[in-house]
């Protein structure tokens, strides 16, 4: 029998509550622990239900029949239903850092060839960017988000009309190949919170 099989995967209501931070510690631990796994269902399961909650941050979804709401609810029994919350704030991340205009030491230079790198700031929360030229059209986008769970976090590039994403790594770091080089922004989606740059040139 696959190993995957004998496990007792994740609740959908555990989940729910790792996502809205609402695990006391043990339960939160032995959450992560099973996540560490090769379970990709309850992984699956997590990055759907992150997804999902973003857009209802954001306003992206119809109104919910009232008759649905009331069948979800009583999966659920003794809960309250959580306040309806509006959109979330963006919050404009501020360039503290542009290689271009502060050039690096000569042994980091060495160290990352062409790359161009950028910082970017805003609260607790930080961006690093490398930006590696592949042709006279197109880069590579390499990165680390600082943020806390951000492998809960959707990266989106934006040029040209076009979107390019990815979910970041446990570590915060991501990759956007095949990126046209042009002006763009980036763009960071989470649970709690949601970012931007403003436009930079690559």
């Amino acid at each position: 029998m696959p190993p995957e099989r004998r496990m007792n995967h994740l609740s959908t209501e555990t989940i729910l509550d790792l996502l809205e931070d609402r695990l006391g510690d043990t339960r939160r631990r032995a959450a992560e622990e099973h996540l560490g796994l090769p379970c990709a269902r309850c992984r699956e399961q997590l990055r759907e239900m992150g997804v999902l909650l973003g857009r209802l941050g954001a306003g992206d979804l119809e109104a919910v029949p009232e008759s649905l709401t009331r069948a979800a609810l009583d999966v659920f029994p003794g809960r309250t239903a959580a306040p309806k919350r509006g959109p979330l704030e963006v919050l404009r991340w501020a360039l503290t850092f542009d290689s271009n205009a502060q050039p690096l030491a000569a042994n980091v230079r060495r160290a990352v060839g062409e790359a161009r790198r950028l910082r970017f700031e805003k609260e607790d929360a930080r961006l690093e960017l490398e930006i590696e030229p592949e042709s006279a059209e197109q880069c590579v986008l390499r990165g680390r988000i600082d943020v806390p769970s951000p492998e809960l976090h959707r990266v989106i590039a934006e040029v040209r009309g076009e979107s390019f994403e990815t979910w970041a790594e446990a570590g915060g770091h991501f990759v956007l190949e095949g990126v046209p080089r042009d002006e763009l922004k980036v763009r960071v989606l989470g649970p709690e919170r949601r970012f931007e740059t403003p436009p930079f040139e690559t």
